[in-house]
C-alpha cells in the first residue's frame, strides 16, 4: 500500500475515533502521530524542483502556490484540478500541471501538502 492510502486509510480512522473518544483522547492522538509519521515519511521521498529565487518562475509559483492555500482556507476544501484551472486562468497563475511538475507530486499529495501546512499555520 503506497503512502498516500495509508494516509487517507489513517484520516478515516482517526475520524472515526474522534467521533467515539473525542478530540483530546489517548487513541486519538495516537492515530494523529501514526498519520504525522506517514506525511514525514512522504516529505523525505519528494524534492521539489529548485529555481534561483530571484527568479521569475520561482516568484510566479510562490505566487500561485500562496493563491491555491488562501483558496482552499477560504473555501473550506482543496479545489479539484478543474475548479483550481479555472482560477488560474481567469487570475494568471500556474495550472495544477505546472504546480504538479515544479513540487514533484500529484494534486492527491499537493492536497496533503497544502492542507498539512495551512493546519500549522493556524494552529
Amino acid at each position: 500500500m503506497n503512502l498516500f492510502s495509508q494516509i487517507k486509510k489513517y484520516r478515516k480512522i482517526l475520524t472515526k475515533t474522534i467521533t467515539k473518544t473525542g478530540i483530546h483522547s489517548k487513541e486519538t492522538a495516537e492515530i494523529s502521530n501514526q498519520i504525522d509519521n506517514l506525511i514525514v515519511q512522504y516529505y523525505k521521498q519528494t524534492r521539489t524542483i529548485s529555481f534561483p529565487t530571484t527568479s521569475s518562475t520561482n516568484q510566479f509559483f510562490e505566487k500561485s502556490y500562496q493563491a491555491l492555500k488562501i483558496l482552499t482556507l477560504n473555501n473550506n476544501k482543496f479545489p479539484t484540478v478543474e475548479e483550481w484551472n479555472q482560477f488560474a486562468k481567469e487570475n494568471n497563475y500556474l495550472n495544477h500541471k505546472s504546480l504538479e511538475y515544479i513540487t514533484r507530486l500529484d494534486w492527491n499529495y499537493l492536497e496533503i501538502k497544502v492542507q498539512r501546512e495551512l493546519n500549522f499555520e493556524l494552529n
